[in-house]
């Protein structure tokens, strides 16, 4: 079988047509392929109660900073529980990095909004903890602790 060209109604240049009297470029522009939904019911009930969770918890982490917050001529901060360093309110409140979850909320989710489960971190000591908390010796400590604490209340 020899397949001639034919003139796309939509381009007007002598192509292979495709479907619907359209070269394949055109019928791929025209009539995009539908998303093939992957998400089960349960799913999506599960994602908008995430999302309801997460919105919370950054209004709770809202509240810590200003709970926990020392003001000096800068601005206001919070103190980097590892080196000291002073995290003002302007760069890092709304930064959700800073704040550190000592015992981890994917296994104790129970103690998600534990104000005492929380320390400030700075965004780069933050991701050096979930990189290597051998070398953050005070998060590494505070979080032996807490382990010691969980087994005890347990």
């Amino acid at each position: 079988m020899i397949k001639k060209k034919k003139v796309c109604k939509n381009c007007k240049t002598e192509q292979f047509i495709w479907k619907a009297g359209l070269c394949k470029s055109c019928s791929s522009i025209l009539n995009p392929p539908k998303k093939i939904s992957y998400k089960s019911a349960k799913q999506k009930i599960k994602d908008i109660e995430k999302k309801e969770r997460t919105k919370k918890l950054h209004e709770w982490f809202l509240e810590l900073f200003d709970k926990h917050c020392l003001q000096d001529g800068f601005g206001k901060y919070v103190i980097c529980f590892e080196t000291g360093k002073k995290l003002y309110e302007q760069y890092y409140k709304f930064n959700t990095s800073i704040y550190h979850h000592v015992l981890e909320k994917s296994k104790y989710p129970q103690f998600e909004f534990e104000e005492w489960n929380i320390i400030f971190l700075s965004p780069e000591v933050h991701n050096q903890v979930h990189t290597d908390i051998n070398k953050t010796l005070k998060v590494k400590q505070k979080t032996l602790e807490l382990n010691e604490y969980r087994i005890q209340i347990s």
